[in-house]
């Protein structure tokens, strides 16, 4: 961490140096991290609907009844990423994340591939993987035995979380969304209890490049944006509500300045839910996920406090 105040904010100036100051504290737990069970699923039509699942050997710590899962979908300019990075740290991250949560706190771990640019990704494609990753918790994941009740959580970063948010946000996926929603258990099944927002840009301002253009749709990257779509449902009275569900928007404190500005109009804009706005101190951009399992109290920190937010929002 201490590295990587130098290298600024930019998101590409800060990637590749930023995975090259980590490499050597992950390697170091190598053994470690690849000892949690992982198990690889397919949860949709195409071949890039894979998700790998980290089984914890532990019960989960109190307060959890339910079993808790988290899912957590990476980021990537809608135009990388995979649930594992087999270029870089032995093939550690994101197996890394998943057993951090896994071995700490005895939660299970979803981490989910899902459709870019490259295999033909367009808004709302990423809600739809959102869609498709929960449709295999309630219908396959429950059916498995210590998981009938499931407390489910959901983490998306950069990119991802604009999925997540799509998902949280648009009418399309109304009936996704309320099929787990309740403020109370009443018994066996999944329900939906927090939403982890992890360095997300909620608009682009005057951004409009070739990217944005081929997956928000030529002139639709305000109204696909997370807040153009909070925006549209506000003014037709239907903002979303999500009963029993608590939202953390997080931000690096070397996140580019649009990400902060973005976040907090957002946490602003977003009034019939409970959220709340948290700054990672000492991380940019890149850093966070790559701090889980190295051992370093600073790093790990933010880690920490997602399982802390995890067991507010579980049911009681």
């Amino acid at each position: 961490m201490d590295k990587l105040r130098p290298l600024g904010r930019g998101v590409e100036d800060v990637l590749l140096p930023t995975f090259a100051a980590y490499a050597q504290y992950l390697i170091a737990k190598e053994s470690e991290i690849k000892s949690t069970r992982r198990e690889t699923h397919k949860y949709g039509p195409t071949a890039r609907h894979q998700l790998d699942i980290y089984y914890p050997e532990k019960p989960p710590t109190a307060p959890f009844r339910a079993k808790p899962v988290l899912v957590f979908l990476y980021g990537g300019g809608f135009v990388s990423g995979n649930k594992v990075n087999e270029e870089f740290a032995h093939s550690l991250v994101f197996r890394n994340l998943g057993h951090f949560f896994a071995s700490k706190y005895g939660i299970t771990v979803i981490v989910a591939d899902y459709r870019l640019v490259s295999h033909g990704a367009k808004y709302p494609s990423g809600g739809e993987d959102v869609k498709l990753v929960v449709d295999w918790v309630v219908n396959t994941l429950s059916k498995k035995e210590g998981y009938e009740s499931i407390d489910l959580f959901l983490l998306g970063n950069s990119a991802g979380g604009i999925h997540v948010s799509t998902w949280l946000l648009s009418p399309v996926f109304k009936e996704s969304r309320e099929a787990i929603l309740s403020e109370e258990r009443k018994g066996a099944g999944v329900l939906l209890r927090g939403a982890i927002l992890l360095g997300v840009p909620y608009h682009w301002g005057k951004e409009d490049n070739a990217i944005l253009r081929t997956y928000l749709g030529e002139g639709k990257i305000w109204e696909n944006c997370s807040l153009g779509i909070l925006e549209k449902e506000k003014k037709k009275g239907a903002q979303p509500t999500l009963p029993g569900v608590k939202i953390s928007l997080l931000v690096s404190e070397l996140d580019p300045e649009l990400i902060f500005d973005s976040a907090q109009q957002f946490r602003k804009e977003w009034t019939t839910v409970d959220i709340s706005y948290a700054v990672l101190e000492g991380h940019n951009h890149i850093s966070p996920q790559l701090g889980l399992s190295t051992g370093i109290e600073k790093e790990e920190a933010w880690g920490v406090d997602v399982a802390e937010f995890l067991k507010s929002c579980a049911t009681k």
